[in-house]
């Protein structure tokens, strides 16, 4: 008979007086469980290994961070091919300040927001330079309707938070 659970072993031990069996019944189950994953483990680990490696090469890639920008900006506000050919450039620089921000060490906290804050508002500004006020206007609502879906988001997980952990409300709403 094996056990699936501690619990499980605890109980049928408290209720049948069993001690012997249910041990060896136990550590029977649990190393012949430990034996199948460190069987398994080495294949999972390099799988995972490079998954995550692939995938933390591609996030922080300047050209995919700059290819993004440009298919979401075109999307969003409808740039003709002119207006693609203005704004690389624009992009270009923005994305290689913003890894170079990132990516200085000197830099606090605090200094390195700021920082990051100046560099996506002269973004900001150069873009809407470039835009027709039609596009301006429909880049401003996406850009709104975005903010009020993530912090409709983050009001939602905090008071799933709240609801789960009572004690923490009253401290998260002192620290806001």
């Amino acid at each position: 008979m094996l056990f699936t659970t501690y619990s499980e072993s605890v109980l049928r031990l408290a209720n049948e007086n069993k001690y012997i069996y249910l041990f060896s019944c136990y550590n029977s189950y649990w190393h012949s469980r430990r034996s199948t994953l460190a069987q398994s483990a080495p294949e999972q680990s390099g799988l995972l290994s490079t998954t995550a490696g692939t995938r933390s090469s591609r996030l922080h890639n300047p050209d995919s961070i700059k290819r993004a920008k440009l298919t979401r900006l075109k999307k969003d506000a409808g740039l003709d091919d002119q207006q693609v050919h203005a704004v690389t450039p624009i992009i270009d620089s923005y994305v290689t300040a913003v890894q170079s921000v990132k990516n200085d060490a000197s830099l606090d906290s605090r200094t390195r927001r700021l920082k990051l804050s100046e560099l996506r508002k002269r973004y900001d500004s150069d873009v809407d330079a470039l835009l027709t006020p039609e596009q301006q206007q429909k880049l401003a609502s996406i850009k709104a309707e975005r903010r009020a879906r993530l912090r409709g988001a983050r009001t939602t997980s905090e008071t799933s938070q709240t609801s789960a952990a009572p004690g923490a409300s009253t401290v998260s709403a002192v620290v806001q």
